[in-house]
């Protein structure tokens, strides 16, 4: 358990790193486009212009994340790949660990607004809402952005699905309650997984 706890956290430190190295240099635009996977296994509607990168594995774990910026907001979209499949059974657990440890290391008091399951093509998913004053990671991307939302409550949306290989995570930060509802919700509606 405690291997598959390290692997959890390692695989929600690489998602939040790819947000952070993307959101250095993303620049904003008013454009939306449909992202699609080179493997196919998911696409959706970001806003923006969007960039890719691609880390090396780490452990089991390999990462693409894409990253834009809208109207004060952090657009993210981010697939991982494992080396070994996850037993079917434990990806329930490994949904509520990660949704978990999210709330522990974006939010200083963070608070958890609301959260569903949901299936969506053979993929097991978390779609879950987060608020608080942002913690140490969130603030160093808001500051490396220039954005002006210190000491603010910030929302985060996630949309988590996995499934025994595979993860996929669309999330959207914001200053914003409204930015939430409208546009953030609209992009976490928009991921569409393909088995």
């Amino acid at each position: 358990m405690d291997l598959l706890i390290k692997s959890i956290k390692r695989f929600w430190i690489i998602n939040c790193f790819g947000i952070f190295v993307l959101s250095a240099c993303t620049p904003a635009s008013s454009q939306e486009k449909v992202l699609t996977s080179k493997e196919g296994n998911f696409s959706i509607v970001m806003p923006g212009t969007i960039l890719e990168e691609n880390s090396t594995p780490i452990k089991g774990i390999n990462s693409q994340n894409w990253t834009t910026l809208k109207n004060q907001s952090i657009y993210s979209v981010t697939h991982s790949t494992f080396s070994k499949p996850i037993a079917s059974q434990r990806i329930p657990k490994v949904l509520q660990l990660l949704v978990k440890t999210a709330n522990e290391t974006s939010f200083i008091q963070g608070k958890q607004v609301s959260q569903s399951s949901i299936n969506q093509s053979g993929y097991n998913c978390q779609d879950f809402t987060l608020m608080g004053k942002p913690g140490t990671f969130l603030q160093e991307v808001i500051n490396k952005k220039g954005l002006n939302i210190e000491n603010k409550i910030l929302y985060q949306r996630s949309l988590l699905c996995m499934n025994n290989n595979s993860a996929v995570e669309a999330v959207i930060i914001t200053p914003s309650s409204e930015e939430l509802k409208t546009n953030g919700a609209s992009f976490i509606k928009s991921l569409n997984l393909k088995p």
